[in-house]
């Protein structure tokens, strides 16, 4: 048995682990897929989990598109599960200078067969914008990674129109055998129109990246979610 504690900064500041598991495997020199787990905790244990599906596309050295498909299942409190489904249109931006890396995500979600109509950002309808680097340092298998990302409700009504959402990554990666990458952090995350409502994530991930069939190519082990 897997117990995880937690400590409570304040009464408004809820806190919890990310498990995040997956594997990517090239299937042309252009083309990839991902197939990912991901498990999140909270004071009470489970809150919810996903599987997620990724086809990625690679359309130039700094430009790749992709999309994902979730099945999240949500823990109400009394045992039960509520199946949400959820559509991800991602671009991805790179450039790369020595060893630094920047990147840009633009991500549009949407989320359907909702239990409600109230808007949460991460599981309904929203645009996000994700600056990032990420830093290889010389001589050892670790890679400093910082991000912040940003929300917008594209969604009529009176919250829409407008960002409600800020969440700051800080984190490091240890590049492991075989195309394989453990990473850990930390993310902050804050409603801009409810100063109270904060959220604190400790994460950890792991993941493998296969090459194709036949490829002598080196295979990336980015993470999973930056694809």
């Amino acid at each position: 048995m897997v117990r995880i504690g937690f400590i409570t900064f304040s009464q408004h500041t809820q806190q919890q682990v990310w498990i995040e598991t997956g594997v990517k495997i090239s299937m042309t020199k252009k083309i990839s897929t991902a197939v990912e787990l991901n498990q999140r905790y909270n004071y009470a244990g489970i809150d919810r989990f996903f599987p997620q599906l990724t086809l990625d596309y690679k359309a130039a050295k700094w430009f790749r598109p992709s999309i994902d498909y979730r099945m999240v299942f949500t823990n109400e409190g009394d045992l039960s599960l509520v199946t949400t489904h959820r559509l991800n249109g991602n671009l991805q931006f790179r450039y790369a200078m020595k060893r630094l890396e920047c990147g840009l995500r633009l991500r549009y979600q949407y989320s359907f067969d909702r239990v409600s109509s109230a808007y949460d950002a991460e599981f309904d309808q929203a645009i996000r914008f994700k600056p990032s680097a990420q830093y290889d340092i010389k001589g050892i298998p670790l890679t400093p990674k910082l991000s912040a990302e940003f929300f917008y409700n594209p969604s009529n009504g009176a919250k829409g129109k407008q960002f409600n959402r800020i969440r700051l990554f800080s984190g490091i990666a240890l590049d492991l055998p075989h195309k394989q990458q453990l990473s850990v952090g930390i993310y902050w995350d804050r409603s801009l129109n409810d100063v109270l409502k904060k959220r604190i994530m400790y994460g950890l991930s792991y993941g493998i990246s296969l090459p194709s069939s036949g490829s002598k190519k080196k295979s990336s082990t980015k993470n999973l979610r930056d694809l």
